[in-house]
């Protein structure tokens, strides 16, 4: 009876040491992956937004440079655009001048693309609070180099709208339209952003009645 009793305590203890144990393992293992969760979902968002944000303002600032660099001044209107009148003064021919529109597109694309890559391909600076995840202290602390960027490519493309200022009188605005897509990349968040800009690069009042063809469906369209 007691030899019965003894075995019967024994496999109890036994049995309470493997649910503790049990126990411990499945609090390590939810800890672990509630901590993975919360850096996946919270900080790794964080920081990406944060690398995103200074993105954007990089390429808005590189477009605005490697359009002055491009066109250095000496590009006017009547280097893009070629208008032809009949003896009344109206407007019967618009054209583009394909040449120079495609070695300024070439130039702008290159020098921005150039510009993004110097600017953050070495990393951008993050606020060591912002890998807190706590939205009102990531912009606190020391900053953190985080390589971010994989990838850079740029389109550029010319665009142009009339608007009329007068009797027969049309301002015709030149711009140029750059894409930039950089593909971002911080540990478990791999996303490409887009960042498009327009810049004014010309402009001039047109005097005389403009064709429907071109007021409806531009000039570089």
């Amino acid at each position: 009876m007691i030899e019965c009793t003894e075995n019967f305590i024994y496999y109890k203890k036994r049995k309470k040491k493997s649910f503790k144990r049990f126990f411990s393992l499945f609090l390590i293992f939810a800890i672990i992956f509630s901590i993975y969760l919360y850096y996946n979902k919270v900080i790794c968002k964080q920081i990406f937004n944060i690398c995103a944000d200074y993105s954007y303002s990089v390429s808005a600032e590189a477009v605005n440079t490697a359009v002055l660099l491009s066109l250095d001044n000496s590009v006017e209107y009547s280097d893009l655009v070629i208008v032809e009148k009949n003896g009344s003064g109206d407007i019967v021919f618009m054209s583009t001048n394909s040449l120079k529109v495609n070695k300024i597109n070439r130039n702008i694309a290159s020098s921005t693309s150039i510009l993004i890559k110097n600017k953050i391909s070495n990393g951008v600076n993050v606020p060591f609070f912002a890998f807190t995840g706590i939205s009102f202290l990531s912009g606190y602390g020391s900053n953190v180099k985080v390589k971010v960027v994989n990838n850079v490519s740029v389109v550029c493309n010319f665009s142009s709208t009339f608007t009329s200022v007068g009797i027969n009188q049309t301002l015709h605005s030149i711009y140029v339209d750059v894409i930039s897509k950089i593909n971002l990349s911080v540990p478990f968040n791999n996303k490409q952003i887009e960042c498009k800009t327009s810049v004014l690069i010309g402009e001039t009042v047109l005097i005389g009645k403009v064709p429907d063809i071109y007021l409806n469906e531009g000039l570089f369209n």
